[in-house]
């Protein structure tokens, strides 16, 4: 009997342990315990397979699509810086919704938040408590959204839309074998040819494969020289 009763006594302090942690290890991905099983919940029921999220880091552009079709590009604010704070890159979907999330970490106020990955979410810009504005140069990793556009993407985003996130300024399409360089004034110069492409420098492992409506989006620069 004495040796049940111990047995059950070092099995709860285990599992109340392992239970702390994970709840400190929530906490730490900016994620509270409700908010987590209900991010379960949601990304089982949620379906949007119609609708996509594009960010390319190098140009600060977002592009939404829906059914295959472009429906708005526009600027980000914001994202993590390349070294200290990197943004994650690569394909993820919308887990959760919160019009005011409260960051775990600062404790700032990040509106229309629509996390994709693990602590990482789509935001409008963060406040204090009292109403003050961080409009640092860079996140902490998350990507920041202007004023009026962050509310747009929470309302229009599902839970489920794909978001894909990439960080190239030199890209192609899939039919297609001419590489494009992206400005941040929104055009693109075609490099036009490959000793063209590896005297100036760049890197084949470096191109992004897009799709055609992105590039057309786009305008063709005046001069091909990057």
């Amino acid at each position: 009997m004495k040796k049940r009763i111990l047995f059950l006594v070092l099995a709860s302090a285990v599992f109340l342990g392992v239970f702390e942690f994970y709840i400190f290890y929530l906490s730490a991905q900016e994620i509270t315990f409700g908010s987590y099983f209900s991010s379960i919940l949601q990304a089982l029921v949620g379906q949007s397979s119609n609708k996509l999220i594009r960010i390319n880091l190098a140009t600060k552009s977002i592009i939404l699509f829906e059914n295959g079709e472009l429906l708005k590009s526009s600027k980000i604010v914001a994202a993590g810086h390349p070294r200290a704070t990197p943004t994650p890159t690569g394909n993820f979907k919308i887990l959760l919704k919160d019009a005011d999330h409260i960051s775990g970490l600062s404790g700032l106020v990040m509106p229309w938040s629509l996390r994709f990955y693990n602590g990482y979410f789509l935001h409008g810009l963060p406040y204090t408590r009292s109403g003050k504005i961080i409009d640092t140069p860079y996140s902490n990793g998350c990507i920041r959204l202007p004023a009026g556009l962050d509310q747009e993407v929470f309302n229009w985003a599902d839970i489920g839309t794909q978001v894909q996130v990439y960080n190239s300024r030199l890209v192609k399409t899939a039919d297609d074998p001419t590489v494009y360089y992206l400005s941040d004034d929104g055009t693109k110069d075609g490099i036009p040819s490959p000793e063209v492409f590896e005297s100036r420098g760049f890197k084949w492992k470096d191109i992004a494969t897009i799709p055609l409506a992105e590039l057309i989006n786009f305008s063709l620069a005046t001069s091909t020289n990057p």
